[in-house]
């Protein structure tokens, strides 16, 4: 029985917020990290496959920003703050074989909010 004075949630916001999208944008933003040091290395790891992860980092992580929001703002809010290097990233740092110390450190500068929402996401999950 559903309480008159309380509207459900759509089911599909239901089933948004029951994934974990924090945990799978700092999964992401770690697998790309992997295979771009990796790529940058000299590893047979094709630079494409770094830029479609960096893309679909980018993707999870605006998710992971949005469902965040009103319940666990400060988690949202970290994740924004994430963005914004991540964002500049292509145009600050191209061309990467030029300035690949440039490069990694924008793309390493968003690791302590990403680590402070999954520490924010395991002490309150979902």
């Amino acid at each position: 029985m559903v309480d008159p004075g309380s509207s459900p949630l759509h089911p599909l916001l239901e089933i948004a917020q029951a994934v974990p999208w924090t945990l799978l944008a700092v999964l992401s933003y770690a697998v790309t990290i992997a295979v771009g040091t990796l790529s940058m290395r000299g590893h047979r790891i094709r630079r494409r496959w770094h830029s479609r992860l960096f893309i679909l980092t980018c993707a999870l992580t605006v998710v992971a920003a949005i469902l965040s929001f009103p319940e666990h703002w400060i988690r949202g809010l970290l994740l924004a703050v994430a963005l914004v290097p991540l964002a500049l990233l292509p145009f600050l740092s191209a061309p990467v074989r030029r300035h690949p110390s440039r490069h990694v450190a924008i793309g390493l500068s968003v690791a302590p909010c990403y680590l402070a929402a999954l520490t924010m996401w395991a002490v309150q999950p979902r």
